[in-house]
């Protein structure tokens, strides 16, 4: 959880953030504490930090000085459990143009303990042009947004004057060149070969405008409980450094796992001819697939699907790298149709022979995607035949609802759109799930969104999981938003040589995630303390949060304001927590 120190000054706006996005020239609601020199004492060539709140649809963009939205100064802080990640973020203005711009990160310390600076990261926020709002059906217009964060600010260039971007490609032999990523042609992105520092560059903030960093801690496994305190250290050409300092509290209670399934639709396989792997959502070199594995289970998301096919020949590969990323091995939802009724026992247990050497209990095949009418009834024999042989079936749904055709059939219905209360209570009639689908897909820059509707929202209506569409999934080439006449890009990360390049909504995904565990910890808390006053407390507060709004529109972009509040609800979750747990 991120904290930030409220200043007193009548001064403050408050300004609800609605779905639609807001964009600063606004005041967001929550500023930081003002810590400033007194005017005419300041040294006016001095870059200004301003504290910003992390997961939020408040857009910070070059040109909005004086507008920024948050406030100069004060202490930046975080709070989180051993092993959990967390994000707080500030943004620099730079009244003259600074060139080599360097951050440096101390160790923590805390008494005699120490935070090691190797467990947090930072990121310069890449603001670039994409092409609209919703990811499925764009309107072409450049829209420039923050989204990547990058260790090397110069992976992209942005031209604001021709609306243009360009991504530097990087050889074999080291040579470089930028390549086009905001035209027509896919052609044009042929060949790149997109590759990141392993940590933050020096950066050039052009003067009069603002640029936004991201801090991400990782908590070591073994730190102790306590307020650890250190700094961030700014420096440049021609001013004096700033310290920017920085709060870490490491809470006392072990964080527990969700109880909702998070998954989601991953297209990435290994590639049976070459082993280099390619820049796009389908064929990875192993070192890729390992990375991007490992990037999935560090925001929460345990059971990517398999879409590695069976006749390839990598599935034991690729099932030993996903037990190499640490991912577990109870359930496994595999993008793999169960085929004819007569064929559909041999499916399961030709799958089967893959997945027993790694120890998964429950597979998953998969359903015609999005079926409905006749293509979905006529799939009932084949989902009855894989259930009899041990397997599970799983499938998407949005026109029609598959529950009065396939009932207990499947096993998981993964529903589009707004969560709704009542097809969890329908689908848990029958002893079977419901996952969360296309609310929104991933690709909309917008980490309040995701935050919430993956997050509290699944809580609220009972959901017991998600798995929305996808972790990258290109219409064009992936790094370029404006190549397809119809779709935007699906992607909560961007594919490098040797990694991926994440982005903000991806980290507004990881904090529903987590939201959704501290529920969890706290439920587990109050079982554990039975009828004392505190838990009849905490009980009531969960019973009266869950109440709140839980059924939502269809349609993303047809739901209510989201909540503002998401901070106060963790803070007090950890309050109840510290109680129960002391």
């Amino acid at each position: 959880m991120t904290k930030t120190t409220y200043a007193t000054s009548p001064e403050l706006l408050i300004v609800s953030t609605i779905l639609a996005v807001i964009v600063c020239p606004l005041l967001h609601r929550n500023v930081l504490a003002e810590n400033v020199a007194e005017p005419g004492k300041r040294d006016d060539g001095q870059p200004v930090v301003y504290r910003l709140e992390p997961i939020t649809n408040v857009r910070v963009l070059p040109d909005c000085f004086p507008q920024v939205p948050g406030k100069a100064g004060g202490q930046l802080s975080l709070s989180a459990c051993r092993s959990e990640y967390e994000s707080a973020s500030f943004a620099v203005y730079a009244p003259r143009e600074l060139e080599n711009v360097r951050l440096e990160i101390s160790d923590f310390r805390f008494g005699k303990h120490v935070l090691p600076k190797s467990h947090l990261e930072l990121f310069v926020v890449k603001c670039w042009y994409q092409a609209g709002r919703d990811v499925m059906f764009h309107d072409g217009v450049k829209r420039l947004v923050p989204e990547l964060l990058l260790k090397d600010d110069a992976l992209v260039k942005v031209d604001t004057k021709k609306q243009t971007n360009a991504v530097r490609s990087t050889k074999e032999d080291g040579s470089t060149k930028y390549l086009p990523a905001s035209g027509k042609d896919p052609k044009a992105l042929e060949g790149l070969r997109p590759m990141d520092a392993s940590k933050l560059q020096p950066v050039t903030i052009p003067g009069k405008s603002v640029k936004q960093f991201w801090l991400r801690l990782h908590v070591p496994a073994d730190a102790a409980a306590g307020t650890y305190r250190g700094s961030i250290r700014l420096s440049a050409q021609g001013i004096t450094p700033v310290d920017i300092p920085v709060a870490v509290t490491v809470h006392a209670f072990e964080l527990a796992q969700s109880r909702k399934t998070y998954s989601i639709y991953y297209s990435g396989k290994l590639d049976p001819n070459s082993a280099k792997g390619t820049i796009a959502a389908h064929y990875k070199s192993e070192e890729q697939y390992l990375a991007e594995t490992r990037d999935m289970l560090a925001h929460g998301v345990r059971y990517p699907n398999l879409w590695q096919t069976r006749q390839s020949g990598l599935v034991p590969r690729s099932l030993e790298l996903r037990k190499k990323a640490g991912l577990p091995n109870d359930k496994l939802f595999i993008l793999s149709p169960p085929g004819p009724p007569a064929g559909a026992a041999i499916m399961v247990k030709l799958w089967r022979k893959f997945t027993d050497g790694f120890g998964y209990k429950d597979i998953y095949l998969y359903g015609l995607d999005e079926a409905s009418g006749g293509p979905l009834r006529a799939q009932k024999p084949s989902w009855a035949n894989a259930q009899k042989a041990g397997g599970k079936m799983f499938a998407s749904a949005w026109k029609e609802d598959p529950f009065k055709i396939m009932g207990s059939l499947l096993n998981v219905a993964v529903w589009s759109g707004g969560v709704q209360p009542e097809k969890a209570k329908q689908w848990h009639s029958v002893g079977s799930e419901i996952f969360s689908y296309s609310n929104p897909q991933a690709g909309v820059e917008e980490p309040l969104l995701y935050r919430y509707n993956y997050g509290l929202a699944l809580w609220k209506a009972d959901y017991d999981g998600a798995m929305t569409f996808a972790y990258q999934y290109a219409y064009g080439h992936i790094w370029n938003d404006f190549d397809s006449e119809r779709f935007r890009d699906h992607c909560f990360a961007y594919p490098t040589v040797n990694g991926v390049v994440g982005t903000m909504q991806w980290e507004g995904f990881r904090e529903g995630v987590d939201d959704v565990r501290y529920i969890a910890t706290l439920e587990k808390a109050i079982k554990k303390a039975g009828k004392t006053g505190t838990a009849r407390e905490a009980s009531q507060w969960l019973e009266k949060l869950k109440g709140e709004n839980p059924r939502q529109q269809r349609s993303w972009k047809a739901q209510k304001r989201l909540p503002e509040d998401l901070e106060s609800i963790r803070s007090r979750a950890v309050s109840f927590i510290n109680q129960l747990t002391r």
